[in-house]
């Protein structure tokens, strides 16, 4: 009986190697009615590891979507490792392509970071994080990671991962912590 109201392209898959079949989606999703479902293009998240031209492509497309960048690291060290593209396009690259996103679309990028125990949870990353995000049109979103058997990472601790909120907040970024739904089924991130 409901409608939706937001759709979020992540997971299971890079939807920017999908470049072609995303944009029709999207278009078809937020086309007016009756040829489309009518959505808001501002309801609408396409995520991405960090394919920076497929998101240069994205900003010339004249939509007005969420662009979400799961960073997970803010050095090239950590990252390399928790995102193998990296290894491509270097934090730096990535960020550079998001705000350049940003000014065309004048929309505000989700930056998208699982935090990891003892692996990306330091509080000098979180400062590093924090000063490559001040004063940018971004938000962080920080995604608890859910415990899985046999994965040999696992979630913060309450304490750090509450100092790394801090950390990130005191450069003026703003910073929210996912509701970790889904760990029931080990269906959530981790």
């Amino acid at each position: 009986g409901g409608r939706v109201s937001n759709v979020v392209f992540m997971g299971m898959g890079e939807p920017l190697a999908n470049y072609k079949n995303v944009i029709a989606a999207v278009r078809r999703l937020t086309d007016p009615v009756p040829g489309g479902l009518g959505i808001s293009q501002r309801s609408v998240t396409v995520s991405t590891v960090g394919l920076v031209p497929a998101i240069s492509k994205l900003a010339a497309e004249g939509l007005s979507v969420t662009l979400a960048v799961s960073l997970h690291a803010p050095d090239d060290e950590a990252r390399d490792e928790l995102v193998p593209v990296n290894r491509r396009w270097k934090v730096a690259e990535v960020l550079s392509a998001a705000w350049d996103y940003a000014a065309v679309t004048g929309r505000r990028v989700s930056i998208e970071y699982a935090l990891i125990k003892d692996v990306n949870d330091q509080a000098w990353r979180a400062d590093l994080l924090g000063s490559l995000l001040a004063g940018r049109l971004a938000h962080v979103n920080l995604i608890p990671l859910n415990p899985t058997p046999g994965s040999r990472w696992t979630a913060s601790l309450p304490g750090v991962q509450e100092e790394f909120v801090r950390q990130i907040a005191s450069h003026g970024v703003p910073v929210t912590v996912r509701d970790t739904r889904g760990r029931e089924i080990d269906g959530a991130c981790g």
